[in-house]
């Protein structure tokens, strides 16, 4: 039980970062996108996923007991993330929110592989003005996933 009592304040600290981040991102969009913009861009996109994939990491690790792993473990994780694991927990995303994350994780691997001055504004700038929705889907999926979990019998000692 402390494990998803941790697991929650940890999870809640990162969607409070996700948040910062949305924040840091709005003085980017109203700018003429220099390099240095681009930039800044890339790596806000980039800190965004990366702090999401720490919460599914987070319940790989605390409740399925398998965090994936391979050259395909990002991928692979927010599958198991779509996935109901009976006896276990229910799915965690929903469909439509894993098919705009992998958007992100998409981008996260080009930003990785490439010099700054190579990457395309026009597909960050979607990127960083969907943050607000892809934050607020995530958020939904993780809050019915704790609720679920708050209503499930507590085992008595």
């Amino acid at each position: 039980m402390n494990n998803l009592k941790i697991l929650r304040v940890t999870t809640q600290d990162e969607v409070r970062k996700l948040h910062q981040l949305d924040k840091e991102k709005n003085g980017l969009i109203k700018k003429k996108p220099s390099s240095y913009i681009m930039r800044a861009g890339g790596s806000i996109l980039h800190d965004f996923y990366t702090g999401i994939e720490k919460i599914f990491e987070n319940i790989a690790k605390e409740v399925d007991r398998r965090v994936p792993t391979g050259v395909e473990w990002h991928s692979e994780l927010i599958h198991q993330m779509t996935l109901e694991i009976p006896g276990l927990r229910p799915p965690i995303l929903s469909a439509a929110t894993a098919k705009k994350l992998r958007e992100y994780l998409g981008f996260r691997h080009l930003f990785r592989k490439r010099y700054g001055f190579e990457l395309d504004w026009k597909k960050m700038e979607g990127l960083l003005q969907n943050v607000p929705e892809v934050l607020a889907l995530l958020e939904k999926d993780i809050g019915n996933f704790f609720n679920l979990i708050d209503s499930l019998p507590r085992k008595s000692k």
